[in-house]
């Protein structure tokens, strides 16, 4: 484990490229290795695609061709941890009344914009930082693994994005042969134990504007069915979600399908090309890989599963930046809003609770 320790830290310190991750329910950790900065490019073996928030920019797409492949069982790096290394502790941080300000300013805005007609639903998003002690890499990882077993947990180093750690519940798309599913996730609260309680009625509205959306832009590529609505888990929290699953169009590709869906409602809005355009005019950052999408592709095995870039987090000069953010209909209430993204902070929270100066 000290030569995997090193080879993260060294590839963090040249800034080559690296993916460290986990797929949900799963045991086997994946790791690829590049062996300099610059990456050959191939159309040949496992294809890892990295796609930014702004849909005008490229994919990227990485070949496991160009890179050095390590696999190891989640158990054997648990074994290689502290039993007091274990507790991830409730990932909650104090506010900071500069830092809610303006995000109920932020928030006061899409809601007039709601108000006047331009738009109907937008996703507003807020990045809160936090300075850090020396960060033991492969230690954070572990920990990633350990804060929700049905999400897509990685570490990823991009040369123009950064570093990136996240670990995501949602699937933007999973598709075999020619047949696909995708979700729609909307809502967030804490996990009940027991009887559910109601979802409130601006959460179920929504969760039926994203299903709606969804199906909009499958329309021109696919034929589908949806499922009912359910519970989703993840971590401490849970969502409301709808399945939708069928089969593509001969003419359409697994890569159509990602760019009709991206950026979903459910982390843009709708009309997406004016919600959109409000957040790039009103959020004051650029969301870089946050709410754009990972995953893999396997042309021999023509499967794909792509995962929204939710829960996570970015590092650079010390410091960690959390992303976290929901959706502003014409019903939300500032308060609850800002609780909503203190909830879903917790997720990272949890992971980098140790390696922070301030909690």
């Amino acid at each position: 484990m000290n030569h995997l320790s090193e080879t993260i830290e060294n590839h963090i310190r040249a800034k080559w490229p690296m993916i460290c991750f986990v797929k949900p329910n799963t045991t086997l950790i994946e790791f690829w290795f590049s062996q300099g900065r610059s990456l050959e490019k191939s159309t040949e073996g496992l294809q890892f695609f990295i796609q930014g928030f702004d849909p005008k920019l490229p994919a990227q797409i990485w070949s496991s061709n160009s890179f050095d492949k390590i696999d190891i069982d989640l158990l054997e790096l648990g074994d290689y941890f502290s039993e007091s290394e274990m507790s991830l502790g409730s990932g909650s941080f104090p506010d900071s009344a500069e830092h809610r300000q303006s995000h109920e300013q932020l928030i006061d805005a899409g809601i007039k914009a709601i108000q006047d007609g331009s738009i109907s639903k937008v996703v507003l998003s807020r990045v809160q930082e936090f300075n850090t002690h020396e960060v033991d890499w492969l230690r954070l990882f572990w920990r990633l693994t350990q804060v929700d077993q049905n999400a897509f947990r990685y570490l990823l180093l991009h040369p123009d994005y950064g570093l990136w750690s996240g670990a995501t519940p949602e699937i933007l798309i999973s598709v075999k042969n020619r047949d696909f599913s995708t979700m729609a996730l909307a809502g967030t609260r804490w996990r009940h134990e027991g009887k559910f309680p109601e979802w409130t009625p601006k959460e179920h509205e929504e969760h039926q504007w994203v299903v709606r959306e969804i199906l909009q832009a499958l329309a021109p590529c696919a034929k589908f069915k949806q499922s009912q609505i359910t519970n989703h888990r993840a971590g401490a929290l849970e969502h409301l979600r709808s399945d939708i699953y069928g089969r593509l169009d001969e003419n359409a590709s697994v890569l159509d399908l990602a760019r009709s869906l991206h950026p979903t409602p459910a982390v843009c809005g709708f009309p997406k090309n004016k919600a959109l355009r409000f957040i790039q005019d009103n959020e004051g950052y650029e969301r870089g890989l946050y709410t754009g999408y990972l995953g893999l592709s396997n042309p021999e095995e023509k499967s794909a599963e792509f995962y929204v870039n939710l829960r996570c987090l970015r590092y650079d000069h010390s410091r960690f930046h959390l992303y976290v953010g929901g959706g502003i209909t014409k019903d939300s209430i500032f308060d609850h809003e800002w609780q909503e993204t203190k909830r879903k902070m917790t997720t990272m929270g949890q992971v980098i609770a140790p390696f922070i100066e301030q909690r």
